[in-house]
C-alpha cells in the first residue's frame, strides 16, 4: 500500500511540475513599470548607470526596432531597447570562483514601450538565481547586483 501511495504522489508531482514548468520560466525576470515615458526611462537608465559609485557601465544598447528594420524583419508591435551593463568588479570575482557564470553577464535591462503608453523594465532575477550558487557567486547575484540594479533603476519605477 505504501509502494503505490509513493508512485501516485511520483506521479501528481511529475504531472504538475510538467504542467506548471512553462509558467515557471517568468520567475527567472524581474518586471517593473516605469512611471516615466520611454524615452525619458532610457535616459534615468544611462544616467544612473553613467553617475554609480559601483563600477556598472554600458558596454552596449541595442534598440530592436531600429535594427530589425535595418534587416527588413517587420515591426514589432511595441518599442524594444536592450541594455547590457557590466561590472568588473563583480565579473571579477564571480569568474574568478566559476567561470561557467560568464553566460549570465554582463547584466541586462530591456526597456520596452508599450502602444498605450505603459513602459515596463525587465532585468534578470539574480537574487533567484544566485541561490543554485553558493560563496562569493550567490553573495555577488543574490545581494550585491539586485539592490544596485534597483539604483540604477531608481527615478524610473
Amino acid at each position: 500500500m505504501f509502494v503505490l501511495g509513493l508512485i501516485t504522489a511520483l506521479a501528481a508531482i511529475g504531472i504538475i511540475g510538467l504542467i506548471a514548468m512553462p509558467k515557471m520560466g517568468k520567475l527567472f525576470f524581474v518586471k517593473d513599470i516605469s512611471r516615466l515615458d520611454f524615452e525619458e526611462t532610457l535616459a534615468v537608465i544611462r544616467k544612473n548607470v553613467a553617475d554609480n559609485d559601483h563600477g556598472w557601465f554600458i558596454t552596449m544598447e541595442k534598440d530592436y526596432n531600429k535594427t530589425y528594420a535595418e534587416k527588413k524583419k517587420g515591426e514589432l508591435p511595441f518599442r524594444l531597447v536592450e541594455f547590457k551593463i557590466g561590472n568588473s568588479n563583480h565579473s571579477y570575482r564571480v569568474n574568478r570562483a566559476f567561470p561557467a557564470v560568464a553566460t549570465f553577464m554582463p547584466a541586462a535591462i530591456a526597456v520596452v514601450g508599450e502602444d498605450d503608453g505603459k513602459v515596463a523594465v525587465y532585468r534578470k532575477n539574480t537574487g533567484l538565481m544566485g541561490k543554485f550558487f553558493g560563496g562569493v557567486i550567490r553573495k555577488v547575484m543574490c545581494e550585491e547586483v539586485p539592490v544596485q540594479m534597483n539604483e540604477i533603476l531608481k527615478g524610473a519605477l
